[in-house]
């Protein structure tokens, strides 16, 4: 069976206040392609996350999750350590935008979630313990920029998984 092939990077990472929207602006990058392959499985729908996560796209790599945070039920185990990646993408966004009270709030909440992480064949090939250490040590002094993002992706330090 042939699997669909991953994306291109896009070419900015969503700032608030910074870069155009992805998908409400008429100038955003995903807004000709904002639906993922419909035929993806849910592992794909995870690397793809993480590719992005690993490369600084962390409001992109929100979206990806949360598309299949909501296929995995939302409350299931699975879900919920997807909603604590989901939250720790966040914290990549606000460490972006210089805020560190909302990176904090995002960290610690990826923290509680990712503290009772399900043990499953999904997340094979990313670590939820790295991601916890992530949260955690966000939680405590997050890696913010010393300038606001431009939109152009950066890994921050301690946020690749």
């Amino acid at each position: 069976m042939n699997q669909p092939s991953m994306p291109d990077l896009p070419p900015y990472t969503y700032v608030p206040g910074v870069t155009p929207h992805p998908i409400s602006d008429l100038a955003g990058h995903m807004r000709q392609d904002s639906d993922l392959p419909a035929d993806w499985t849910r592992e794909q729908y995870l690397k793809w996350g993480l590719e992005l996560f690993n490369t600084g796209y962390y409001w992109e790599s929100h979206e990806v999750w949360e598309h299949l945070w909501i296929e995995l039920g939302r409350t299931t185990p699975e879900a919920r350590a997807v909603q604590g990646m989901i939250k720790l993408a966040a914290c990549g966004v606000k460490c972006l935008e210089g805020n560190s009270n909302g990176a904090r709030r995002h960290a610690a909440r990826s923290v509680e979630l990712l503290t009772s992480a399900c043990e499953s064949p999904l997340f094979a090939e990313l670590s939820l313990t790295r991601a916890h250490a992530a949260a955690t040590a966000a939680s405590q002094s997050p890696p913010l920029l010393p300038t606001k993002s431009t939109g152009t992706p950066t890994i921050l330090a301690g946020f690749v998984l």
